[in-house]
């Protein structure tokens, strides 16, 4: 039997999917936390009695970005999809999908088997999606989530996403303020806040997981060349980036392709330091703001054969 993640939306909290994605990761922390309700009482100095209390899910998968499944982990992380069809004519089977964040997230269910057993999780939200890329390396994905409950299901042969991964090569277009920027790694963070301990009486797992704050937050390394990111920083300016990256072609000229863009960032951090006679790398952290004009924090834009998300 396949060791192998699988997840579904949900069509409401906490109730199982029954249309799911099938992910070969690299790992998965995935558990349940246990509460216990343990009184301290006058007749004896040790501890005689045990209730259960709160139980929740946590934890998270590692894998790689594909481009179709990394679809999934977006739309969990930012909360809304729109789906158009770039050219239906010349070519049927492509589909554009549009990824921005929502005022409320998809809750999903997730599976996670392996050769002795099967976890199921269910009512499970994105906390945390964390994308990272180094020159010569793919595109790592880091989800982390916050979860219902959890009961065990009896494993299946699992259907594998088979577009291909995304990798340093695949970048096609990077610019930071409208000019083209040469990055040797990036790290990209969308951060949900989770209200995780709205218990209610009369049960032990979580009614729902009100959805609070968001922040898109990152860092990126480049060849320290000149002074125009420290002096952006130390002058408190804003400015843009934008990612795309292209794959194989699919039908009618158009192939795969995922996009990033947040159209107004500030930086956290910049500059380079001096280490023996190692070479100057200048690492840049950022927060990405709300745009008015543009109506986004961030927009993810995923090219693909899927129908829809």
């Amino acid at each position: 039997m396949a060791r192998y993640l699988a997840l579904g939306k949900e069509p409401s909290f906490g109730q199982e999917a029954t249309s799911l994605k099938y992910v070969d990761i690299a790992s998965e922390d995935l558990r349940t936390d246990q509460e216990w309700i343990i009184p301290e009482l006058a007749g004896s100095r040790w501890k005689k009695h045990a209730v259960m209390g709160p139980a929740r899910v946590r934890g998270s998968v590692s894998t790689y970005a594909q481009f179709s499944s990394v679809g999934d982990f977006l739309l969990a992380a930012l909360g809304h999809v729109s789906t158009s069809q770039p050219d239906p004519d010349a070519a049927p089977t492509v589909f554009r999908h549009e990824f921005r964040p929502a005022d409320s997230l998809p809750s999903y269910t997730l599976m996670v088997a392996s050769e002795v057993t099967g976890r199921k999780f269910l009512g499970c939200l994105c906390s945390r999606l964390e994308l990272t890329l180094s020159a010569g390396e793919l595109l790592g994905l880091t989800f982390e989530l916050v979860g219902r409950k959890e009961e065990a299901f009896t494993p299946s042969e699992p259907e594998f996403d088979g577009t291909p991964y995304i990798s340093s090569s695949d970048l096609v277009l990077c610019e930071i303020g409208g000019s083209s920027a040469s990055l040797e790694a990036l790290a990209l963070t969308i951060s949900n806040d989770l209200a995780d301990d709205a218990f209610e009486l009369g049960s032990r797992y979580l009614p729902e997981i009100p959805v609070k704050g968001l922040e898109v937050s990152g860092s990126f390394d480049l060849k320290f060349k000149d002074r125009a990111h420290l002096d952006r920083f130390l002058a408190g300016g804003e400015t843009s980036l934008r990612l795309r990256f292209e794959g194989p072609e699919i039908a009618g000229g158009l192939g795969y392709a995922f996009e990033l863009e947040m159209p107004r960032i500030i930086y956290r951090a910049a500059g380079a330091n001096i280490s023996a006679r190692d070479r100057l790398v200048e690492k840049v952290e950022f927060e990405a703001l709300y745009d008015e004009g543009a109506g986004y924090v961030i927009k993810a834009v995923l090219q693909n054969e899927e129908v829809g998300y």
